[in-house]
């Protein structure tokens, strides 16, 4: 086996349906395997694709979130590389032998993405940076609004792969071993190719592979968006705490209430309490 494709569902029947069709239809070449890992949905997911001879399905059930589900799809991969897709994604191109293709061409180990583009053909954040896990870095200028200037013609190194495509040697795997499953969505790609940095592991984007990102795909309704908000806080604040040392991240949590509460009281007083949701959400302990 080549590549092991590992997709999470989250109440998400259709879009995960054409996701997989777009890889049925593209991928020609190599030898690959469909691994689904749903967690927990309600929305007849079950049903559907427990007949789809086409994906390894895994039903989860509870919603164990982002990371631990991989990890289960990772475990059970029989590929020589994993690729770790959104489900609110459509491949273009026949961008897993693209990929495949450049990782074997090379000799070091890294962790490979791709020139994401939204449904307008506009780049959709391909890549981002770690968080600030020193004084130094905290007081750069560019803390709040840090970008990479692309050129989608050319590999280039980045910190972080935007985890909606994530294309690696399944050794990589074994030897960071996989997400932290505290973190139950938001960063977890970002937290664990910052332990690839520390295997010495690269993070590139490559130019080749073609993939449609729509983005937000598992937020249904309002509840979920403002669940998504109170995870990407806790998230965020647990890998600051996992990753600093302990005066280092006392202090970035006192800038983050200045900041914050700066930011938010006078909405949440004037227009909307929704504005509270962060504020509160700084002051929580992790």
């Amino acid at each position: 086996m080549d590549v092991s494709i590992i997709i999470i569902n989250y109440n998400t029947c259709q879009m995960t349906s054409e996701c997989v069709d777009s890889i049925i239809e593209h991928t020609s070449g190599v030898l690959y395997e469909i691994i689904l890992v749903d967690n927990a949905s309600k929305d007849g997911s079950k049903e559907f694709f427990e007949k789809d001879k086409r994906v390894h399905y895994i039903y989860n059930e509870k919603n164990l979130g982002f990371g631990a589900a991989n990890n289960i799809g990772m475990k059970v991969a029989k590929g020589k590389y994993l690729f770790l897709l959104n489900s609110d994604t459509l491949l273009q191109n026949n961008a897993i032998k693209e990929f495949f293709d450049y990782a074997e061409s090379q000799n070091d180990l890294a962790c490979y993405g791709c020139y994401l583009v939204d449904k307008t053909g506009k780049l959709n954040f391909p890549a981002s940076y770690f968080p600030r896990f020193t004084i130094k870095e905290f007081l750069k200028d560019t803390f709040c609004h840090r970008d990479y200037e692309y050129n989608p013609t050319k590999s280039m190194d980045v910190q972080c792969v935007c985890g909606a495509d994530m294309f690696f040697n399944k050794s990589i795997f074994d030897k960071t071993g996989g997400f932290d499953e505290h973190i139950f969505m938001y960063g977890e790609e970002c937290e664990l190719q910052f332990r690839m940095k520390q295997q010495e592991v690269k993070r590139m984007l490559v130019p080749g592979p073609q993939i449609l990102h729509f983005g937000g795909g598992s937020l249904q309704n309002m509840v979920e968006i403002k669940i998504s908000k109170i995870n990407r806080y806790q998230s965020h604040f647990y890998i600051l705490k996992k990753h600093m040392f302990p005066l280092t991240y006392n202090l970035a949590r006192l800038y983050y209430i200045f900041v914050v509460t700066a930011l938010y009281l006078p909405k949440a007083i004037f227009k909307d309490k929704k504005y509270l949701i962060p504020i509160k959400q700084i002051f929580i302990r992790i």
